[in-house]
Order: structure tokens, then C-alpha cells, then sequence
């Protein structure tokens, strides 16, 4: 088994060796196990599933959250390291979608990326019983945890897909994960406490930073100005869609390096050009919020900057992940301000009902009213709020699996009400927990690996700001940069039709 694993690592991914954890995680879903494994960003989390697909027999399922991902990892297996894969989400129109499935089932596929909402239909289940799934993946594992910072309610309801699909083993992966969400995830997928596989999250090579700014003026001034100096590419977050515009708006008025904004309220196509973009080298920054970076495969990445507090340590954990992957010097500066807090439980307040709103929404499904946009925008609720409640609603048994609902209960109305603010507390948590990381003066290493419980935290070349950090270390070459700015910019449009694969 040593020398087939090996052989594959070398023949088709280029390696000589396994990363530390890979080769433990691989052999226990090979020999059947349900595992959980934690490596760093950059660790090589993918390699964990993509090389049993190629020695299991039928196919692996890779649940992925994201569609540029799922994108751009078909595109690099295809041209790289020659795996049969394909994607099913949103999109593909139905008729290249069921084109594909009826691929999928004759087996002319080996590896299958599929959004967790897409996996919920019964057709996409009953294909791929019929095909045959050795192995479901769950990428990105922590969007399992209902406190963590993108909850996915399908994601909860992997358990049913997976017993309808043949009870395949599953291996799930992530970067970050605190014992309790780790607890949880094992708790959702019957993953034995001997079979999670955890490498340490410090980073020695990234040094730490911390700005503390009172005034938003001189917060956009400051950060204007190092999107200029700073080396090599970059990224910098921001908490909201108005902040990522008004910076980059600022940035493309007064900087001098190729920068473009990035959030959730652009459509699919153009989130999917600018990524691309910005890994082909032809964006040196990317101004947005945390809706980029989830599996993105740049290893050349020198600085991250956030604009702003986030919502809590396991996303910040997750962002400055992305620094330094090739093992190269790596700088992540953190500005906040009471202001940023205050943002967040804005944000909170809109992401969680009122008591009045659940009830209005178990009222709806009573009275068998669809649930439509037109409908949403009467009660003030969002799609992704709904979809949140249909799912404590199904929990409380409201609701049937089916859709079906009982008369209206205000008892289980409140029961339900009651559930998500458990829930809102937890993040709350989570935000005060990331605001006691930057009011202490200890080392900033220290405090953020005692979060996630680990004693690790040597560092490479400079540890962190409280420890001692000089930050002209990580400033560029001035003069390249304006060489850069001058070059011609990249024809996305005329690049579109070699970027996207059919699926």
C-alpha cells in the first residue's frame, strides 16, 4: 500500500512525499474509516481525497460551498494532473446538468464537485448511488458548525445524502476548527475521536500585526498607503460590500498597483473572472470581504490586511491563512475600532429574526403559502434567513422533511425563536472573543493558538507586534510597482471562453 500511495503522489500530483497528516488520513478512509482532518492553509487538504479517488473504485463526491472553487480545482485537475473530474451547481443550465449525471452514471468520471444544496435533490442522489460513491469529501468542514462563520443549514443535512447514497466512508477537511466545532462535526458525520487527524495551525512564517485607529478617514489613508508599498501580492478584507467599494473606489483613484473589489453582491460570472484574474497574476490586490479566498490555490501571497475587525478568530485564522503558502516571509495586519464591533451586531441583528418574525414565517408555512421573494420582502426577511428557519422548523417538527406543516403552534413557534438565539449568542461570543484578541498586549501568537487550544507558536523570521516586528521588512520595490501599473491590462471578456470549462 506504501509504494501504490507514492507512486500515485509522485505520477499524477508531482510530489515526492506527503505532507505531514496526509498519508495518516489517506490510508484510514482507504481502509474505510470516516475521518476528520485539520491542516494548516497550504497544508494540502485536497491531495487527502483527490488521490484515493484515483485507487477507489466509482467515484469520489467532493461537497465543496463555493462554485469558483469547485471551478477552478476541475480546471487545475484536468490540466495538471490528468483526473477525470467534473462539477454539478448552479451554474450549469438543467440540460447540461442532467447531460453530466448521464456521463457520470456510464462512469466516465472520477471525481464529482457538487454544492451541498445541489446534493440535496433526489435525482443528483439516486445518479450517484447508481454509480457507485467509494468516498464523500466534505471541503471547507467547518461550514458544518452552526456558530461558525458561513452556516450552511444542507451542510446539516449530509447525514440523510450519505445514507441514501450507500453509507460510503467520508473524509472531511478544514484549516480551522476549535474542539467544540471539531466535537460537532464528528458528532454530524460518526467520525471515531482516533480517526481525527490534526496538524498545528501556527504559521512561523507570517508575522502578526495589530492598528488600533479611531478615525475611518485616516483608517482608509493608512491603508491606501500600504496597498502601495507592501510586497508581492495581496489582499485585504473588509466586513462589508459598501467598505470593498468605497476602498477601492479610493484605491483606483489615488494608488498605483492593478486592483479590483470582490463580495457577494457581484454575479457569479464576474466574482469568477476577477479570482481568476488575481491567480494568473494580472490583479496584484484583491480589495474583499470574506466571501473570497475559500480554497484559493495562490501560494505566492505576501500580505493580508484587514480593513476592519472580523467576526470572529476562526475567520481570521482562516484569512491570514492565505499568506505565505510557499513558505516565504509573510506579513497579516489587523485594523480595528469599537465602530467594527458595532458593524457586526448590525449585521447579526439582520442575519437572526425577531421572535415577530418567526412567527409570521410558521404562520406562512401553515397556512401553505410559498415562501417567494414577494412574500419575504413583506415580513423583512431574507432568503438565507428563511432557509435558516425551514430548517429549525423541520428540526422542532414543524415542518415535515416534505414540507409539509402542522397548523400554526405558537409554542413550537417560540421553541424555534428561541433556537436561533442560542445560536445568535454563540456568534456573539465569537465576536467578543476576537475583540479581547486585539485589547490585550500579549503575544499575538500565543493568544491566537491558545484559542484553538495548541502550544505551538514558534516563528521564522519576526513573531508580532507586542513581541517586537519591523515592518520595513515587508515593503516592496516602489518602481515596479508603477512599471505594472503601466502594463496593459488583461482582456477578460476575450479570456472568458479558455477560463470556463462546460463543467
Amino acid at each position: 500500500m506504501s509504494d501504490l500511495l507514492h507512486n500515485t503522489l509522485s505520477k499524477h500530483f508531482g510530489h515526492a512525499a506527503f505532507r505531514p497528516g496526509q498519508e495518516k488520513m489517506i490510508r484510514q478512509v482507504m481502509s474505510g474509516r470516516n475521518v476528520l482532518g485539520l491542516l494548516a492553509t497550504g497544508g494540502g487538504k485536497s491531495v487527502t481525497y483527490q488521490l484515493p479517488a484515483l485507487l477507489l473504485p466509482g467515484i469520489t463526491v467532493v461537497v465543496s460551498p463555493l462554485i469558483s472553487l469547485m471551478i477552478d480545482q476541475v480546471q487545475q485537475l484536468r490540466a495538471r494532473n490528468k483526473i477525470p473530474a467534473a462539477y454539478v451547481n448552479s451554474s450549469l443550465d438543467p440540460a447540461e446538468s442532467r447531460e453530466l449525471l448521464q456521463e457520470l452514471a456510464a462512469g466516465a468520471y472520477k471525481l464529482l464537485y457538487v454544492s451541498p444544496e445541489k446534493l440535496q435533490q433526489p435525482y443528483v442522489q439516486e445518479v450517484l448511488k447508481r454509480a457507485g460513491v467509494s468516498l464523500i469529501a466534505v471541503d471547507e468542514a467547518h461550514c458544518i458548525s452552526q456558530w461558525g462563520h458561513d452556516f450552511r443549514t444542507d451542510y446539516l443535512r449530509l447525514p440523510d445524502v450519505i445514507k441514501n447514497v450507500g453509507n460510503p466512508p467520508v473524509l472531511a477537511v478544514t484549516a480551522t476548527a476549535t474542539k467544540a466545532v471539531r466535537v460537532e462535526i464528528c458528532d454530524l458525520l460518526h467520525i471515531e475521536a482516533e480517526d481525527v487527524v490534526v496538524q498545528p495551525l501556527n504559521r512561523a512564517n507570517i508575522a502578526l500585526d495589530l492598528v488600533e485607529v479611531q478615525e475611518e478617514g485616516e483608517r482608509r489613508r493608512q491603508v491606501v498607503e500600504l496597498m502601495n508599498s507592501l510586497q508581492g501580492p495581496g489582499i485585504v478584507y473588509c466586513s462589508t460590500r459598501q467598505a470593498v467599494d468605497v476602498l477601492t473606489a479610493t484605491y483606483q483613484l489615488e494608488g498605483s498597483r492593478r486592483v479590483h473589489g470582490y463580495h457577494g453582491g457581484m454575479n457569479s460570472m464576474e466574482r469568477m473572472l476577477i479570482q481568476q484574474q488575481f491567480l494568473s497574476g494580472d490583479l496584484d490586490i484583491i480589495v474583499a470581504t470574506n466571501a473570497f479566498g475559500m480554497g484559493i490555490d495562490k501560494s505566492d501571497i505576501r500580505f493580508v490586511i484587514h480593513y476592519q475587525l472580523p467576526a470572529s478568530m476562526e475567520a481570521y485564522a482562516q484569512e491570514i491563512g492565505r499568506v505565505g503558502r510557499n513558505g516565504e516571509p509573510g506579513y497579516a495586519l489587523l485594523f480595528s475600532s469599537m465602530e467594527d464591533v458595532h458593524i457586526h451586531q448590525h449585521m447579526l441583528d439582520r442575519e437572526y429574526p425577531t421572535q415577530l418574525q418567526v412567527q409570521q414565517f410558521c404562520q406562512l408555512l401553515s397556512k401553505g403559502i410559498p415562501i417567494t421573494s414577494e412574500v419575504l420582502a413583506a415580513v423583512d426577511m431574507s432568503e438565507e434567513m428563511a432557509g435558516m428557519l425551514s430548517f429549525y422548523a423541520e428540526k422542532a417538527g414543524y415542518i415535515s422533511k416534505l414540507g409539509t406543516a402542522m397548523p400554526y403552534d405558537e409554542e413550537k413557534a417560540l421553541y424555534i425563536w428561541q433556537d436561533t438565539q442560542v445560536r445568535k449568542r454563540q456568534k456573539h461570543q465569537k465576536l467578543f472573543g476576537m475583540l479581547d484578541y486585539v485589547q490585550n498586549n500579549q503575544c499575538l501568537r500565543r493568544s491566537l493558538n491558545h484559542y484553538f487550544e495548541e502550544a505551538e507558536y514558534s516563528f521564522t523570521l519576526q513573531c508580532c507586534v507586542h513581541c517586537g516586528l519591523d515592518r520595513t521588512a515587508y515593503v516592496g520595490d516602489l518602481s515596479l510597482k508603477q512599471e505594472k501599473k503601466d502594463e496593459k491590462p488583461w482582456n477578460l471578456r476575450q479570456a472568458l471562453q479558455t477560463l470556463l470549462p462546460k463543467r
